[in-house]
């Protein structure tokens, strides 16, 4: 691996920016279009519509945000705007968005992002952070409520697999994978995630034509991945299953996307080479961290940012000659590189396999028990067979009031609010009638969960396993729906607690 640049005198590469982005805007261009193509197809035409107006939001708030400015700075707007690629940026974080976020959460975070992120900062080629990155931070931080309730798709496998604890073995992690159509339709991009990153054939396609044609360096790419597959293998073979965890990481969530996409932006990342080695593992180690550690179910945007602060310091850390200099600057770069990849190795050792809840049915494992909540069901229950109406359900805050003698209408968090998810999720609520201190029926009058996922637990046959239960006894959690089950069991609990009294 080289660790240094070619003596000079060095020769200017003839390619110019405008090419550069030319390029890089086909591919974001075709990455748009099959977003378009698969929503449409797979969830109905107006949701392709969705995707290619979310674009153009996005495109029309970054052209009349940076005509405005230029306009106010008295520059050429035409031959500015030419000049500053602010459809890249606009491109770029509707692609990295849900399709859920609103037409004005894209059209001010944009805004946001063009004038805080790039413009300030003098514009095209001096901003400190990715603006794109720093968009979709504001959108995720300032408008994750701002959504449309007429789009919705199925929970994302990054957001599921979090909610499961990052590691599973065996059958869970094969009915985990089964309701995204396994690894085959994931490389391919058939599942839902934010709009531009599904498809890892056709980034990997991307990269290649851009590496192909010079527009950016293949060094950075190629080892963020390989510092996540490497993060991953070691980390998930001590408790879970190692490859799967592997190909994960890499095809689902903003791997692929970001790391051709973002992390290989020359202003934002270090220009020396060794540099170059040690941002992309740094950023993988912060990914890694992030997704196994934080609440957020997926940690590339954020691993951007914090590394794109960093670059000035990287930099430093590998200036000097390229020649006498050259083994100090190798030292300093695997060192500092060895160092995020055992921390990052060393957090994921500490992520435990996430609980079978039953060994009879897995249909599709999806939102398991958080650690907390976890933990609250684990010394709650006195045995392992279900989730104990006796428990401690602090999490899901359920509340019950009498309506008329022994019926109780409750509420109570699921998996959404629990987990900080925002958009469009809601309490669940439920009407509980109990006689004599036992259950005598549990109906589910609005659920606010995962469509198609945590439904699976408020299926007539899921909730006529309460019938009889009194507060000493148990219910099975349905499978790949813990969240779900947990939150009908809290306001079991609290039903019978309320009767009791």
């Amino acid at each position: 691996m080289k660790l240094s640049f070619h003596a000079s005198p060095n020769y200017r590469d003839s390619k110019s920016t405008s090419e550069i982005m030319r390029d890089l805007t086909v591919c974001l261009l075709a990455v748009l279009l099959f977003s378009i193509v698969y929503y449409g197809v797979f969830y109905g035409v107006n949701y392709g519509v969705r995707v290619a107006c979310m674009a153009l939001t996005g495109v029309a708030a970054a052209m009349i945000t940076e005509a405005l400015w230029f306009k106010a700075v008295h520059k050429d707007v035409r031959s500015s705007l030419a000049h500053s690629y602010g459809w890249v940026t606009a491109l770029i974080m509707v692609l990295i968005s849900k399709i859920t976020v609103s037409y004005y959460a894209i059209a001010v975070a944009t805004v946001f992002a063009i004038i805080f992120g790039k413009m300030v900062f003098g514009g095209f080629g001096q901003n400190i952070f990715n603006p794109a990155a720093f968009g979709e931070a504001i959108i995720m931080n300032g408008f994750a409520s701002s959504t449309n309730a007429d789009f919705t798709t199925t929970a994302t496998p990054m957001a599921t697999i979090k909610s499961a604890g990052w590691v599973m073995k065996g059958s869970d992690f094969s009915s985990f994978m089964a309701q995204y159509g396994g690894f085959g339709k994931m490389f391919l991009g058939y599942y839902p995630s934010v709009i531009g990153s599904t498809s890892a054939l056709l980034i990997i396609l991307c990269y290649i034509f851009l590496v192909v044609r010079e527009d950016i360096n293949w060094r950075t790419p190629l080892v963020y991945v390989g510092s996540i597959v490497v993060i991953s293998l070691i980390a998930a073979a001590i408790n879970g299953n190692a490859m799967g965890t592997v190909l994960l990481n890499v095809l689902a969530g903003g791997t692929l996307f970001d790391a051709v996409f973002m992390l290989t932006d020359p202003v934002t990342s270090p220009v020396t080479i060794p540099g170059k080695y040690m941002f992309a593992v740094g950023a993988a180690a912060l990914t890694c961290i992030i997704r196994w550690r934080a609440n957020l179910p997926d940690g590339v945007l954020y691993s951007i940012l914090l590394m794109n602060m960093l670059a000035p310091a990287i930099d430093r850390a590998c200036a000097g000659s390229q020649i006498k200099d050259a083994k100090k600057i190798a030292r300093t770069t695997l060192i500092v590189s060895g160092i995020c990849l055992v921390i990052a190795i060393a957090m994921g050792a500490t992520v435990k396999p996430a609980a079978s809840e039953s060994t009879e049915s897995a249909a599709s494992t999806s939102a398991s028990t958080s650690s907390s909540t976890a933990a609250a069901s684990a010394s709650a229950s006195a045995s392992d067979t279900g989730i104990a109406l006796n428990g401690d359900f602090k999490d899901n805050e359920a509340t019950c009031e009498e309506q008329s003698d022994g019926v109780y209408a409750c509420k109570a968090k699921g998996f959404g609010l629990i987990n900080n998810m925002g958009g469009n999720y809601s309490e669940n609520e439920a009407t509980i009638t109990v006689k004599d201190g036992k259950i005598v029926s549990v109906e589910v009058t609005k659920f606010g969960d995962t469509k198609d996922v945590g439904d699976a637990a408020v299926a007539d046959d899921a909730l006529a396993a309460y019938k009889g239960l009194g507060a000493d006894d148990s219910v099975d959690a349905t499978t790949g729906a813990t969240y779900t089950s947990t939150s009908i069991a809290s306001m079991a609990a609290a039903a019978l607690a309320a009767a009791g009294k």
